[in-house]
């Protein structure tokens, strides 16, 4: 049972996370401050996408190809 609220929480405080990213994405367009937010959160473009359907696809493959890009750095 305690397995099951630790990982509600989790869960809950990661999909804040993700919204965060995406409302930044679609309001401001703002495709590297939302790739230095899933960098710093050490989130992966899966857990994005599975938690999400709201990011327009030409959205997604940009942030995707920004990720791509900055990968190592």
């Amino acid at each position: 049972m305690a397995e099951d609220i630790k990982n509600f929480e989790y869960e809950s405080l990661l999909n804040r996370e993700i919204f965060n990213i995406i409302t930044i994405i679609k309001d401001d367009h703002d495709f590297e401050s939302a790739v230095e937010i899933i960098k710093q959160k050490k989130l992966t473009l899966e857990e994005i996408t599975s938690r999400t359907i709201r990011l327009p696809l030409v959205d997604f493959i940009q942030l995707a190809d920004l990720m791509i890009s900055k990968k190592g750095k």
